[in-house]
């Protein structure tokens, strides 16, 4: 058996070329390990917190308030996502964050480049429902969370603009991720109305976030288990407060929105990143 000092080497697929890809990538044996670590614990804290957050839901007949199960799921990330910085998994930076901790009755919506998404802005954010895939809730490591914390599925749209006007009334802040999953091609996904049409019934302000995110790990159509370039670095940006103006419709109030997102990200090949010809930036 090799020594475990010895250098792991992972060979890209067949077909990389040209002066941005390599035909090979030599990976620390240490660094892989660290990488599918941090994979094992994401799902060690969800299969063992989930059932406990299920069981509690269901006793409860659902009146656990909501804001609870937010700030429990808040907690669980914040735990993991410093675990992972310490042992030099996660680089994550934040800009312009620190206002937002009194928001509520707010819509928060936010391009969706990786995986970690969710955890990275419930991690920061005050206590706020997501809305999610509606196959989570069959996921073991967290359809328990996710229950207690009044999470909203996107299985059906009248549903979930029905579930999120509801949050918003009752002073709950709604995580929305326009694009509908994880960006593809562009800069975003063509982004969907839902959040629009609760806008445009509640009233509230729609605060965005710009999240970037410049590798491929976590991203759609890449393994779990590929190799990583480590530390996975993660920037989230405050972006600017919207509502809908007077007549405007929710396909046209998507429409504005998915512009700003436009304007300011772009797709390079490897990852979404900030343009950089942004203005003080």
């Amino acid at each position: 058996m090799p020594s475990m000092r010895a250098e792991s080497r992972f060979v890209q697929p067949a077909g990389f070329s040209g002066t941005a890809d390599v035909a090979r990538r030599e990976v620390s044996a240490t660094a892989y390990a660290r990488q599918m670590a941090a994979t094992g614990m994401f799902f060690l804290l969800g299969i063992t917190a989930s059932p406990v957050c299920w069981l509690l839901w269901k006793a409860s007949g659902g009146r656990i308030p909501a804001t609870a199960g937010q700030k429990f799921n808040r907690w669980l990330y914040r735990v993991f996502l410093q675990w992972m910085r310490l042992t030099g998994t996660l680089r994550l930076e934040t800009d312009g964050l620190e206002s937002l901790g009194n928001l509520k009755g707010t819509l928060i919506v936010s391009n969706h480049p990786a995986l970690l998404d969710v955890l990275l802005l419930t991690s920061l954010l005050p206590p706020t429902a997501c809305v999610m895939r509606a196959g989570l809730l069959k996921n073991p490591a967290l359809s328990g969370c996710a229950r207690l914390a009044g999470y909203v599925t996107n299985d059906s749209g009248p549903a979930l603009v029905r579930q999120g006007i509801e949050k918003i009334r009752a002073g709950q802040n709604l995580l929305v991720f326009p694009e509908g999953t994880r960006t593809v091609s562009r800069a975003v996904n063509p982004f969907k109305e839902g959040f629009a049409l609760i806008a445009l019934r509640t009233g509230a302000p729609v605060q965005t976030l710009l999240i970037e995110h410049p590798g491929r790990h976590l991203t759609k159509g890449v393994s779990l288990f590929s190799t990583a370039e480590l530390p996975l670095h993660f920037t989230v940006r405050r972006g600017e407060t919207f509502v809908p103006e007077p007549g405007e419709s929710a396909r046209d109030f998507s429409l504005r929105l998915e512009s700003y997102y436009s304007d300011r990200l772009e797709n390079s090949g490897r990852g979404i990143v900030f343009k950089s010809n942004l203005p003080g930036h």
